[in-house]
């Protein structure tokens, strides 16, 4: 046997590969098919609210949890917007320009989610 008994447990839960075909692989072909065939992950849009009061920023984050929106805390790397309110900290606000990110407003936003 050429892989390790993690791997090959693995294997035997998430492939029809025989005894002889799992005889033959190697442990990097074996990882190669466990990660093939993982699920893709959804690319979901990423939006961070800043200078709401609590209850507007819920409401926002609800309205972009009902449209697939993926809702996060801080400027990442893969966010594509911050939506600002008027309290929004001005850290927050030059980090996302300076990864151009898209600014836009709670009323913005709530139109853009009314007209998709």
């Amino acid at each position: 046997m050429l892989i390790s008994k993690k791997l090959l447990q693995i294997l035997r839960a998430r492939t029809e590969l025989t005894q002889e075909e799992l005889s033959v692989i190697s442990e990097k072909e074996g990882w190669d098919i466990v990660y093939k065939n993982q699920p893709k992950k959804e690319n979901k849009i990423e939006i961070c609210f800043t200078g709401f009061s609590p209850l507007r920023r819920t409401e926002l984050e609800i309205v972009a949890i009902k449209n697939n929106l993926k809702v996060v805390k801080s400027v990442t790397v893969s966010l594509d917007y911050l939506c600002v309110g008027g309290n929004a900290g001005p850290s927050k606000v030059e980090k996302a320009k300076k990864q151009k990110v898209t600014l836009i407003t709670d009323l913005e936003f709530i139109d853009s989610m009314e007209n998709r």
